[in-house]
């Protein structure tokens, strides 16, 4: 379902510069490391561009069409965490990858795979699909280690399992999926005797002689951090006090816990559509300037902490992240959520519309029933949070009834997929009710089960139905005088049909002025399989004579009823099965079109 919409008269295409790889998929703050960067495109490159000034390229040390390679300086204070990262040319920038910056001593992947001392951070990758890779160290009785392997969502596609040896070659501990949705493999062990011990890294090796490609780096974490395995509640109302509640392990050493304002890297679940918060703008440009909120009294045991925070009301709505300090170093929790509807736990009735419920289906079987108060012909809006701020188990699934108990209507996924294979199973639904009366909500596991893990926000509001309008690829760019392609995508939330009409601003003056139109045939079908989905697309080419520079253009979509809606862009972390599917998506502040001489 792809319509092609030229703008001007037809021409060659521009070769994008595109970015495959890099190793190390990081290093530690405060350090200076050479890294490769896998590509099309780069033997003219100019420079790498950061997400952030604290993280500088001071010098290329060689170039060609497929790779670069240069030193990175970070600073101390670098933000912890992943970073956007593309590398300028002559013919444009290039499409996006990640850099993730540590806080232990790193060892880079070489013939010699002993670890010198714990705690670490060790970068190596997978390459081709024989490739195990294996590191020992040195382990004293009664030493508690966490093993936390970061690929996937981290800017790589390798997926892996993870296991640990004593020195007789016994398998004492491992670990394949850390949880539902994230497929990195996370184990901690206490060690009963000392000894040299063996952590064991074997990559997932699917039908059809699946591999990683060149997307294959990786980052080993063995640290004392403390494990979070779930946060609750998962947001809270700007101006209000709350209480967090972390479940976890070696928990009791906390001595300090704060949230961050959600940086571009950060958003790690990203689908479209997407029901979870997104700010599309450029990241702060250093780390005193990331948006901060301590936490104003932190109680700990050992697997349980409890902070207490004061939301200022001039906190910014949307995403922030979760993170606790110690003596051991900072470990990350999940995305939690800051807005402006009133927030009740699930204990007590709830407001009139809109309105926030933080609750947890805290047992196997459990389904949590609320009562919303419908008004004839207004239409309600019902989502639910989890997997999409990291939540680790919860599949949820949306019941509405009657007062009798009749089912009105039911939702599942917003996505249909499965951990990383694309999927949002958090659950969206729209009802509109003909009659005024009370209607009841329920929220549930689609597998039954329940415990701490299964934590949830979910948000009633007035809304109808909308869509989606995102663009691709990442990096527009159009030879002065010659020709570039964009393509615009439709996603359609369930229930909304018609057509929709889009169109362009901001072009150059000497663009023709864009238009074109969905049809209301042309469906949006997402499933599990990535290579299958049905995204409607329009493709628009665009020639120009505009001086050589960077365009930023807005793209609009407007359906029949009035509603519009603003297309974004994201870069696509990858290529990903010879870039069929792309799983992880960041979002990128805006859509440019780069004019190259």
């Amino acid at each position: 379902m792809r319509l092609l919409v030229p703008l001007l008269t037809a021409g060659s295409l521009a070769a994008a510069p595109e970015l495959i790889r890099l190793h190390p998929l990081g290093a530690r703050a405060g350090s200076t490391v050479e890294i490769e960067i896998l590509g099309k495109q780069l033997d003219n490159a100019a420079s790498v561009e950061f997400d952030c000034a604290d993280l500088v390229w001071t010098h290329t040390t060689s170039r060609e069409t497929g790779r670069i390679t240069g030193l990175v300086a970070i600073a101390q204070r670098a933000p912890l965490g992943g970073h956007m990262l593309r590398v300028l040319t002559p013919a444009g920038p290039s499409t996006s990858l990640l850099f993730n910056v540590g806080q232990f001593p790193a060892t880079v992947e070489g013939d010699h795979r002993a670890i010198p001392s714990l705690p670490a951070e060790v970068y190596g990758r997978l390459d081709g699909a024989a490739d195990i890779d294996r590191y020992w160290f040195t382990a004293k009785a009664g030493e508690r280690w966490l093993f936390d392997l970061r690929a996937m969502e981290h800017g790589s596609a390798v997926e892996a399992r993870m296991y640990l040896f004593d020195s007789r070659g016994r398998r004492v501990a491992g670990n394949d999926d850390r949880d539902q949705f994230d497929e990195n493999p996370l184990f901690e062990h206490t060690f009963a005797a000392d000894g040299v011990y063996s952590v064991q890294l074997d990559q997932y090796r699917g039908p059809r002689g699946f591999t990683f490609g060149k997307n294959n780096a990786y980052m080993l974490r063995i640290s004392a951090l403390p494990r979070l395995r779930s946060v609750s509640p998962l947001g809270a109302r700007r101006g209000s006090r709350v209480r967090l509640t972390v479940e976890g392990s070696a928990l009791g050493r906390v001595t300090r816990a704060y949230l961050t304002e959600a940086r571009r890297a950060d958003y790690a679940r990203m689908t479209y559509p997407y029901t979870m918060p997104i700010r599309f703008r450029p990241d702060p440009a250093r780390f005193q300037d990331v948006a901060r909120i301590e936490a104003v009294a932190v109680h700990t045991s050992a697997d349980r902490l409890d902070a207490e925070f004061a939301i200022p009301d001039s906190a910014a709505p949307g995403l922030w992240r979760f993170w606790v300090d110690g003596p051991d170093g900072t470990a990350d929790g999940p995305n939690l959520e800051i807005g402006d509807a009133p927030e009740v736990p699930e204990d007590s009735p709830p407001p009139p519309v809109p309105f926030t419920i933080n609750g947890t289906l805290s047992k196997p079987r459990e389904r949590d029933a609320f009562r919303i108060e419908g008004r004839a012909g207004v239409s309600l809006r019902l989502t639910v949070l989890s997997a999409q701020l990291g939540g680790p188990f919860l599949d949820s699934v949306l019941t509405l009834r009657d007062e009798s108990g009749r089912k009105l209507t039911e939702a599942d996924d917003v996505v249909a997929g499965w951990g990383g294979l694309l999927g949002n199973p958090d659950s969206t639904l729209f009802y509109t009710p003909s009659a005024d009366g009370p209607l009841f909500v329920e929220v549930r596991d689609r597998l039954n089960r329940g415990g701490p893990e299964f934590p949830y926000r979910l948000k009633v509001e007035h809304g109808k139905p909308g869509f989606q309008l995102f663009t691709t690829p990442e990096n527009f760019i159009v030879p002065r005088g010659g020709e570039g392609a964009v393509k615009v995508h439709l996603a359609r939330e369930a229930g909304f049909t018609g057509p929709v009409e889009v169109w362009f601003e901001g072009l150059p003056p000497d663009a023709a002025p864009s238009r074109a139109r969905f049809r209301e045939d042309q469906l949006f079908e997402p499933n599990a399989d990535g290579a299958d989905m049905i995204i409607p697309e329009i493709e628009f080419r665009v020639k120009t004579n505009a001086p050589a520079g960077v365009y930023p253009i807005r793209i609009f979509g407007k359906g029949r009823d009035g509603l519009i809606a603003e297309a974004q862009t994201a870069t696509m972390i990858g290529p990903i099965y010879q870039g069929e599917w792309n799983y992880y998506r960041r979002p990128v502040p805006s859509i440019t079109l780069t004019v190259v001489d």
